[in-house]
């Protein structure tokens, strides 16, 4: 088994422990791999991580392994000694106190991923996080604080609320660019799993469209879509899907969040944990196959969307010539249900019929206040009755249609381009103010459950 520490991942065998650089350790002067026979350790001392803080493993006088914040040194520690007593490293290591023992699950291989953005561009990526699983345990993670792509340095104060990342904490990092290659050399030919998927995938790829690099192909799973189905079909019971509260119902550790690292391990937990509930044995795609989603896909062209395999597109054409993700589905990870008699795909974004009168006795600096507001595609689990209300109480002016009056579009999942897009970007081209909106952004401001993109 292999285990995480700064800058390298440890294997622990019979004889020796094998220290395996990473790229940018190589880069700056490392050999690709270094050695350490058991025999030449002559102490075992653990100075543990915290949530800020690098930890440390003493060997002895064979020298020191750093740890970087909330990497655990502890099961190092407790493989060496297992070695140092001629006994094979277990596949699962027993838990240190408050440690939930880890549950296999042969096949279950993925990496997730998590990235935070410096401003409201997401392509604006300033940390990644990414863990890596196998058979359903944690084996890796990497963690990279970068710039931002050029042009998009900017660190907006909002952001910095939501993580604590300032301009000053990635001066002299690393690109982006050098980042996502270590990242997709870490990932390599595994699916990439987040929270909210659409999100992250799309920060990715308009991150390394800003930086002029190349976009490779990799398939998407999303644990928000995940944790939905779950709730739909009474595998689960949560107040809503935000990735604290799905882990603790899961029984997961806590965790720091917003941090790109921790939220991309809360994910995997989120993945393992129903995979074990939906009594799932198998991989990634197995998975979500069996839950009647069809897999997305990071391409050069576009992203295709975790949608239910009945909706999903099957190409970048499908979605629309030129168009950008977040111009299509912007709340990939948010399935649709199946089509029934009772329930159809147009169903769910049909317009009410009854429109609320802005509340004028909001407060006149939120995001919605005076706004006219429009939406557009399908926002499940919410109808767009509740959200009309929720936009009214805020001060917005709800509208069917999209007109001359319209100052914000709200994109809900759809599989292309709505007429209403197709028609705000004509008012765009003829100089109407239109601001677009993804449906994760609307329940955000209206504080429901999905997560905000940072």
């Amino acid at each position: 088994m292999s285990y995480p520490a700064h800058g390298v991942i440890i294997d622990v065998t019979a004889e020796k422990i094998v220290l395996h650089h990473s790229l940018l350790s190589r880069s700056l002067g490392a050999s690709a791999t270094t050695e350490i026979a058991l025999d030449t350790i002559d102490e075992l001392r653990v100075n543990k991580t915290s949530a800020t803080g690098f930890g440390s493993l003493s060997l002895g006088s064979a020298g020191n392994i750093a740890f970087a914040p909330n990497q655990d040194p502890h099961r190092v520690a407790r493989a060496i000694e297992a070695a140092l007593k001629g006994e094979a490293p277990a596949a699962a290591t027993t838990p240190y106190a408050g440690e939930e023992a880890a549950v296999g699950n042969p096949g279950l291989n993925f990496v997730a991923v998590d990235v935070e953005t410096a401003n409201d561009n997401w392509g604006s990526i300033c940390q990644i996080g990414a863990v890596r699983y196998r058979d359903g345990q944690e084996t890796a993670s990497r963690s990279w604080l970068c710039a931002p792509p050029p042009g998009l340095e900017h660190f907006a104060e909002v952001n910095i609320a939501i993580h604590g990342i300032t301009a000053a904490d990635v001066e002299g990092a690393v690109p982006f660019a050098t980042a996502a290659a270590e990242l997709f050399d870490f990932i390599g030919s595994d699916v990439i799993v987040a929270h909210n998927v659409q999100f992250d995938s799309s920060a990715l790829r308009n991150g390394l469209l800003a930086a002029g690099a190349d976009i490779p192909t990799i398939a998407l799973a999303c644990s928000l879509a995940l944790s939905r189905d779950a709730s739909r079909q009474g595998v689960i019971s949560v107040t809503n899907h935000k990735l604290p509260t799905v882990v603790n119902h899961l029984g997961g550790p806590s965790f720091t969040h917003h941090d790109a690292t921790h939220d991309a391990r809360a994910a995997g937990t989120i993945i393992t944990g129903l995979a074990q509930r939906f009594g799932h044995t198998g991989g990634i795609t197995d998975l979500f196959t069996k839950r009647e989603f069809k897999l997305g896909r990071l391409q050069s062209s576009a992203i295709l969307p975790v949608l239910r395999a009945h909706t999903a597109p099957t190409s970048g054409d499908d979605l629309g010539a030129g168009t950008d993700f977040r111009d299509s589905t912007r709340s990939a990870g948010t399935s649709k249900k199946p089509t029934s008699s009772n329930r159809t795909p147009w169903r769910a974004v049909a317009t009410p019929d009854i429109i609320p009168d802005p509340n004028l006795d909001a407060d006149p600096e939120g995001a919605l206040y005076g706004q006219h507001v429009t939406l557009t595609g399908d926002f499940e689990p919410y109808d767009k009755g509740m959200l009309w209300q929720g936009i009214a109480e805020r001060g917005g002016h709800i509208g069917k249609n999209v007109t001359k009056k319209t100052t914000l579009l709200i994109v809900g999942e759809w599989a292309k381009k709505t007429s209403k897009e197709k028609r705000a970007e004509e008012l765009q081209k003829k100089g109407h103010s239109i601001t677009f909106w993804s449906g994760a952004q609307l329940f955000s401001e209206l504080e429901l459950d999905a997560e905000p993109p940072f």
